[in-house]
């Protein structure tokens, strides 16, 4: 299971976080932005159950457990080689990166963080440690073909310009935080939607 997935800013200029979204924490569903639509739950529904003190206590642990991860996803990112096509000695794009490591820490317990650096942007997925990583890889690598091919820039400002389709993207192919083997026949009536959509 994904337990957070975000992408961050890796150029010079600006570095930060984009876009975010949590799907469980410290292996128990919280009430966070894909949650809340799946439990048919509301915000006067979260204020009953949490008061506004302990929702922004939660708030500033998640950011900071993501300012945690993105810190150390830099830093692998600087001994991390361009990725190079396998099918022939050109590299992918002047930027693209990837790499996983495991990530411990006492908010969020033992995971696996795989990320892939596209563009200006880095896509960021916290697993639990039992996850498929290979899966997790081929579910990033989905996410950023599909974002790429609807963004033509993958900068900060265009992704917040498009923050509803991105979160469609991410939505399809880590429904409520899980990892699907998706069918190219599948990914291609998805995209031919989203095109539609998008024009």
């Amino acid at each position: 299971m994904v337990l957070a997935f975000f992408i961050a800013s890796v150029s010079e200029k600006t570095s930060g976080i984009i876009y975010s979204t949590f799907y469980g924490w410290n292996d128990t569903r919280q009430l966070g932005d894909v949650a809340l639509n799946s439990l048919g739950a509301d915000s006067s529904d979260l204020e009953s159950a949490r008061g506004p003190s302990e929702m922004n206590e939660e708030q500033k642990t998640r950011s900071d457990l993501l300012k945690r991860v993105h810190q150390n996803v830099m830093e692998d990112m600087k001994n991390a080689p361009p990725e190079v096509s396998s099918s022939s000695d050109v590299t992918v794009h002047l930027t693209e990166r990837k790499g996983q490591f495991f990530f411990s820490d006492t908010d969020a317990g033992d995971s696996i963080v795989m990320w892939h650096s596209f563009g200006d942007c880095c896509f960021v997925a916290i697993c639990d440690e039992t996850e498929n990583t290979g899966l997790a890889g081929y579910c990033l690598k989905l996410v950023i073909q599909s974002v790429s091919s609807h963004i033509i820039f993958l900068t900060p400002a265009e992704l917040n310009a498009k923050i509803g389709l991105l979160r469609s993207i991410v939505e399809f192919y880590m429904p409520s935080g899980r990892l699907l083997f998706i069918g190219q026949s599948t990914v291609k009536q998805y995209e031919q939607m989203l095109h539609k959509l998008a024009s």
